[in-house]
């Protein structure tokens, strides 16, 4: 999974996860994703090039679990 973004439903809220975007002439692609629910900030979470979209779902929701119980 390496562009874009994604919406997981976790508790019956919907949470994008969101790849941070750094300037390309300055940065590397970032290795980090952004995470909000509605219009506020949650977190980030830190993202693997060699994780497929399944993997980076599950991921996601244990991140979710550990964070928010």
């Amino acid at each position: 999974m390496r562009e874009g973004m994604r919406f997981i439903r976790w508790r019956g809220e919907e949470f994008r996860f969101e790849r941070l975007e750094g300037r390309r002439d300055l940065t590397p692609r970032s290795s980090v994703w952004a995470v909000s629910r509605g219009r506020e900030f949650v977190g980030t979470m830190s993202y693997a090039d060699a994780e497929t979209v399944r993997e980076l779902d599950v991921r996601c929701v244990r991140w979710l679990t550990a964070l928010l119980g």
